[in-house]
């Protein structure tokens, strides 16, 4: 017979559970009670079912979701025998909610608690610009949610130039991608930022209810445009933004004006001055014709009062004019400036493949494909040598377009 000190003996015991389940993560799901927090470092609970419980245990920062008594969880960890006190847990390193009910159960504590904090208060809420220059897009590249938002605002506004922080949008690291790419984008002079992905089940959009996730956007000093295409449940982050948009496609009508509304209001602006400036010439012309009809005496008496208001009119109708064509030019600049045709004569290339649809991302190219560039003067036929694509998960998508020798390279 071996005969063990205690500690020697709970040494052995979780040796051979180590060697039992090796350093692969366990995942045990239950239901939660006696949810305690010790210290506030330490949280303890026990997890059960119909037939057995377990003890699980974790530091406070590991526990990233609301967790109270009766939530359905699924605990991450490993088993182990703890020599203090010799009792037999499960050591935490991850606690995710299991189930539908859960799910809402923590989204709710989650909510109460953020907006208690004033995280979803309207009153701060800002605007976002009419005409953006320049956007930063958080969402996945390979998404149609991507796709989609770039289509629909190149077709209402051309000439925006997009920064794509490519993120996960599902799954454990989303949420760490998320807020890693919101943050890098504070670092640069945008005039919105766009955060967008396409629907799908409530644990699927768990990412944008983080709450990480939420107050990044809180805090963005950039005004921010959150569209999750899920109209049955509103993610916090959705409520934490700037702007909440139904889809993807909502977004881009809400980010950018339709080049024909502004259009129209133009033409609409410079029919107002013109037919303003036809009823202050009809006015003056009724004064002199009265003056000239009166009496002579009447004349002599207001000579003085009518050349002042006659001098007052012509100064101010010349100021209001000059005002109103300042304005006219601006927005004439504005509309030239971000006309698509611009960008072309600017030096860059729409590329299109051999149907005519247009190319945005390397990952559509094969090496040797035939694609047309459209540039100002013309159209050109050209085959793809090479492609490199970009890993960087927060870093910006931008293509280079090099014309020599007729060949096309991507960057």
């Amino acid at each position: 017979m071996r005969i063990l000190q205690v500690s020697e003996f709970i040494e052995v015991v979780n040796i051979v559970l180590k060697e039992s389940f090796g350093n692969e993560e366990i995942g045990v799901e239950g239901e939660v009670s006696g949810f305690r927090i010790s210290q506030g470092q330490w949280v303890s609970f026990d997890l059960k079912d119909d037939k057995a419980l377990v003890n699980v245990f974790l530091p406070v920062w590991n526990l990233r979701v609301p967790v109270e008594d009766g939530f359905r969880v699924r605990v991450i960890g490993l088993p182990r025998v703890y020599p203090k006190y010799g009792k037999f847990s499960l050591s935490a390193e991850r606690i995710e909610l299991a189930g539908e009910g859960a799910l809402k159960k923590a989204l709710a504590l989650l909510r109460a608690r953020l907006e208690k904090e004033g995280i979803f208060d309207s009153s701060r809420k800002r605007e976002l610009p009419r005409f953006p220059q320049r956007i930063a897009l958080v969402a996945s590249r390979e998404s149609a949610a991507y796709g989609d938002f770039i289509r629909i605002l190149s077709e209402r506004w051309g000439g925006i130039e997009i920064d794509l922080y490519h993120v996960l949008v599902q799954g454990e690291r989303a949420p760490q991608d998320i807020v890693h790419a919101i943050q890098t984008a504070q670092l640069k002079d945008y005039d919105a930022l766009v955060m967008t992905r396409g629907g799908g089940s409530l644990e699927e959009l768990m990412a944008f209810n983080d709450e990480q996730v939420v107050r990044t956007v809180y805090a963005s000093k950039i005004p921010t445009l959150v569209a999750i295409g899920h109209e049955r449940d509103m993610t916090l982050a959705e409520e934490a933004a700037d702007v909440r948009a139904s889809t993807p496609t909502d977004c881009a009508r809400r980010l950018a004006p339709d080049r024909r509304d502004v259009q129209y209001e133009l033409s609409t602006l410079l029919s107002g001055v013109e037919a303003r400036f036809g009823r202050v010439l009809e006015d003056r012309r009724n004064i002199l014709e009265h003056a000239l009809n009166s009496p002579v005496l009447w004349l002599s008496s207001k000579r003085a009062a009518l050349s002042e208001m006659r001098q007052a009119c012509d100064t101010g109708v010349k100021q209001w004019l000059n005002v109103l064509r300042e304005r006219l030019e601006s927005r004439t600049r504005l509309l030239a400036s971000l006309d698509p045709k611009a960008v072309l004569r600017r030096g860059y290339a729409l590329v299109r493949d051999t149907a005519g649809k247009g190319i945005v991302s390397v990952a559509t190219l094969k090496v040797g494909q035939s694609v047309s560039l459209v540039l100002q003067d013309g159209e050109a036929e050209t085959r793809i040598l090479k492609t490199t694509r970009k890993t960087d998960q927060a870093s910006i998508s931008r293509q280079v377009i090099d014309l020599s020798n007729n060949n096309l390279k991507l960057f």
